[in-house]
């Protein structure tokens, strides 16, 4: 979809005038919360009405936008609550399913955290890990199994939370960019509103399962597209591993190994010839089931990205995810 059609724009003002209503009053998250995320339409945020004839194209200005479901490539992801296939240099949206609608987003929220701590943080300096960081109280938490008063510099932070998934390093990192955190989840949202990505509200930054924790397929794309602008975040995600040192609490060195949860970046799952899988971020929970956020490139440089949720199987996401790039050949 190269032009915006006049109900893309009816959608496009009404998303931009509850941005403009949310900075005005808060900033961030809002008052009143949904007992159920699901069936609660943006709680809290009124409406202002636009004329269709509004001038907003500097709001979707670089993007892939899509007000409905689209199907312009021969791939269908059957099993998914919602998916996306856009090419990014373009702008076309390939193909939309339910991109709108709100989804538990797993560690796929791992992406506003990378983001957050790239564009706050020194990679090189240290952060110390408390306590509350590596506490969780359910079972089965996928950690870096970091330890209170372990030395870590947030580089190597970032490569815990974005290759092994580690919801500790999310944590710790919660803590040193903003100080709680419950501290961090306000900016996590007040950068959601910023960048438009008005679907989502963030109580952690890890994405262990919260009824009030919610995303949608387009804002995570936003979100990815953020995080994108830094180096750093696609040098990370594309390893397959990665081998650092650092200091426990009692001054031992301590030897750590991290391994991508990303099929595609560790060669577990293949793509056709002259497409790259360049990066992307996992997440799964019982409630979000299988996630997957991706980057492509195709052999004459072109990107793609592809945003699977709400599969009930991991190897069904990674079929669907694959049918998305044996239509592209096509």
């Amino acid at each position: 979809m190269r032009c915006i059609n006049k109900r893309i724009k009816r959608v496009l003002s009404l998303l931009l005038a509850q941005l403009f209503l949310c900075v005005s009053l808060c900033g961030c998250s809002v008052e009143q919360k949904p007992e159920d995320a699901f069936t609660v339409d943006r709680p809290g945020l009124g409406i202002q009405e636009r004329s269709d004839d509004a001038d907003i194209s500097y709001f979707a200005e670089g993007l892939c936008v899509a007000a409905e479901d689209v199907k312009v490539m021969e791939a269908e992801a059957q099993d998914a609550l919602s998916a996306c296939f856009f090419h990014l240099d373009t702008r076309e949206v390939l193909y939309a399913k339910n991109i709108h609608d709100r989804v538990y987003p797993a560690s796929t929220t791992k992406i506003m955290t990378a983001l957050l701590l790239l564009e706050h943080g020194d990679l090189d300096e240290q952060a110390t890990v408390s306590r509350e960081a590596i506490t969780f109280h359910e079972s089965g938490v996928t950690t870096a199994k970091l330890k209170e008063g372990d030395v870590l510099t947030l580089r190597q932070l970032l490569y815990a939370l974005l290759l092994v998934s580690a919801n500790d390093a999310a944590n710790v990192i919660a803590e040193k960019i903003g100080g709680s955190i419950d501290q961090f989840a306000v900016m996590m949202n007040e950068k959601a509103a910023a960048i438009g990505a008005t679907g989502t509200h963030f109580v952690n930054p890890h994405g262990l399962h919260n009824e009030e924790h919610y995303t949608t397929a387009y804002d995570l794309y936003l979100m990815f597209g953020e995080a994108m602008k830094y180096d750093t975040f696609l040098e990370v995600l594309g390893v397959p591993s990665y081998e650092t040192t650092y200091m426990s609490s009692d001054g031992q060195e301590v030897s750590a190994s991290w391994s991508s949860s990303n099929r595609f970046t560790k060669g577990d799952v293949t793509v056709p010839e002259g497409v790259k899988a360049v990066g992307g971020k996992t997440g799964s929970t019982r409630a979000a089931m299988s996630c997957l956020v991706q980057l492509f490139e195709d052999a004459q440089e072109n990107r793609y990205v592809a945003i699977i949720l709400g599969c009930s199987e991991r190897a069904i996401l990674y079929e669907e995810m694959q049918g998305f790039l044996s239509a592209l050949n096509n």
